[in-house]
Parts: C-alpha cells; structure tokens; sequence
C-alpha cells in the first residue's frame, strides 16, 4: 500500500476513533458529575460558537482531528532512517501541539499559565504511559518474530 494511501486509511478511522474516545469521556465524565446531566461541551465554547449545537458540532470535529493527527502521524514510527528519540519526539510535539489547541478552543482548561501547564503536565504523563504500554508491546512482538525464525 503506498504511504500516502496509508495515511489516509490512518486519518479516517482516527478522525472516527476520535470522536468515539471523545464522546466517551463526555459520557464518563457526566456520570461522574452525578447529577443526571449529560455535559456535551464546556460553557467556554457555547458561548464562543453562540449556541449549544454549534458546539457540539465544532467538539465533534476537533475530536475527530485529534483522533485523526494521532493515527496519521505514526507513520513516524515506520521511518527506519529516524532514531526512536526522533521519532518519539516529532510525534509528541505535533500531537502536543494539536491536543493543546482543541483543548484551548474547546474551553477544556481555564486559559491560564498555571491552568496550561497542568494541562501540559496531564498530556506528558498520559503520552509516556501509552508510549511505554506500546514500546513493551512491540518489542515483545519482535521477540516472538525473531524466536519463530
């Protein structure tokens, strides 16, 4: 399959991933909430977009795009002439940068320094756990390819 085709096939089941996972953790949250209410979008972007649907709408699409940068760019990881170190790194700071503007628009975290490198910090712990959680898992693969042969 050629690369850009991968690419491709990569952003739209991400794009749908992303809303998925993003509409989850609205669900999740609300039950948590514990009053009964479903919270779809933060004050902050209803009254940014005006009215409730368009943010939904504006939430969904972000979602989705996050969901559609993470899957797209790991392609990264195929590019053999890159160290790990490199490669680990241009996919954060792409991601980072994405996950910090949706979360900024959307009104997910209050716009302050403070607030910001909360939101940071989150995002660094959540990305090494799961890079972990994948480096563990691939190079067991590897071993078990390498036994096979």
């Amino acid at each position: 399959m050629k690369k850009t085709n991968k690419i491709i096939k990569r952003a739209i089941l991400g794009f749908i991933y992303g809303v998925f996972i993003g509409q989850t953790i609205l669900i999740l949250e609300s039950l948590f909430m514990g009053d009964g209410n479903f919270y779809a979008v933060s004050t902050y972007l209803v009254e940014h977009t005006q009215t409730r649907i368009a943010a939904v709408i504006a939430q969904y699409f972000i979602t989705g795009i996050i969901g559609l940068t993470f899957a797209a760019t790991t392609i990264i990881f195929e590019q053999d002439k890159w160290s790990i170190l490199g490669q680990t790194a241009l996919h954060f700071v792409i991601n980072s940068i994405v996950m910090f503007f949706a979360g900024f628009f959307c009104g997910w975290f209050p716009h302050t320094v403070a607030s910001t490198l909360i939101w940071f910090g989150v995002f660094i712990v959540v990305y090494v756990i799961i890079w972990v959680i994948f480096t563990i898992y691939y190079k067991k693969k590897t071993k078990e390819i390498n036994k096979a042969l």
